[in-house]
């Protein structure tokens, strides 16, 4: 009967840690076919902040001018741009940062003020700057620093960088290679800075809802965190078990022969 007692409790702890097929689908409260109208919302345009590093391209027909209002895409002239910002560490040295009053500093034109605006109203501004210099000036205005950090029961967690207008926060998964076997795609944690502090937002990947979330674009320095399943230490562990309740029961075995 004890022997009977541990068999049953060995298979009850190894049923309880198992996971269903819903626990592991994404969407799944989708059916074929569905329109899901206005979701995901519009993503919102992102406002330029202090300590953010753009990227400002000022041309002209004049090659010689361009080199003297770009002199960082000029000096890398050999490499091109991707030299000067295919890297973190490039982009970090040839981008403009917007310091604490809100200015870039570019090159002749001095400081432009950009804090608070969106990308297409800095490069207006800037646009605005260049014409009191050039005729018919094109400016070009991107962010650089548009990084995000995926963390928890991801296969590859680290910091990545974003280069498109917008970002969801399944593309953030699929950057980190996606969840491992114990991630909880139910209990994902998006920490946002704001200026008044940190917001979190905690979504459930599992159903559509989250699609409407304001976390389902995601914004520069977001952290994405994948929860562990609450049953991942007891799979881990499930070896010492499984050793355990065998000794145990070759012990009892063997008290019952003697």
């Amino acid at each position: 009967m004890k022997r009977l007692l541990f068999i049953l409790l060995a298979t009850g702890l190894f049923f309880s840690s198992c996971r269903t097929n819903k626990d592991l689908v994404y969407l799944s409260n989708t059916t074929d076919d569905e329109l899901l109208e206005g979701i995901p919302a519009k993503t919102a345009e992102y406002i330029i902040k202090t300590n953010d590093n753009l990227y400002v391209d000022i041309q002209s027909m004049s090659p010689e001018v361009n080199a003297m209002f770009n002199p960082t895409q000029a000096a890398g002239a050999t490499g091109g741009t991707s030299q000067n910002y295919g890297q973190p560490s490039s982009q970090y040295l040839n981008g403009f940062h917007v310091d604490l009053v809100g200015n870039i500093k570019l090159p002749v034109i001095g400081d432009v003020a950009v804090a608070g605006m969106t990308l297409n109203n800095a490069r207006n501004a800037i646009q605005l700057r260049a014409d009191e210099y050039l005729k018919d000036a094109t400016v070009k205005v991107k962010l650089l620093s548009f990084k995000i950090t995926v963390l928890g029961e991801v296969k590859s967690p680290g910091v990545y960088y974003n280069y498109n207008n917008n970002m969801t926060v399944l593309d953030g998964i699929s950057m980190a290679s996606g969840v491992t076997d114990y991630g909880r795609i139910q209990k994902v944690l998006v920490l946002r800075p704001t200026d008044k502090g940190s917001k979190t937002f905690r979504l459930d990947l599992s159903n559509k809802k989250f699609l409407s979330s304001d976390a389902f674009f995601l914004q520069p320095n977001d952290v994405v965190y994948v929860e562990p399943d609450k049953y991942k230490n007891v799979k881990l562990n499930s070896p010492l078990y499984s050793l355990f309740l065998s000794t145990l029961s070759t012990l009892i075995l063997v008290l019952n022969i003697l």
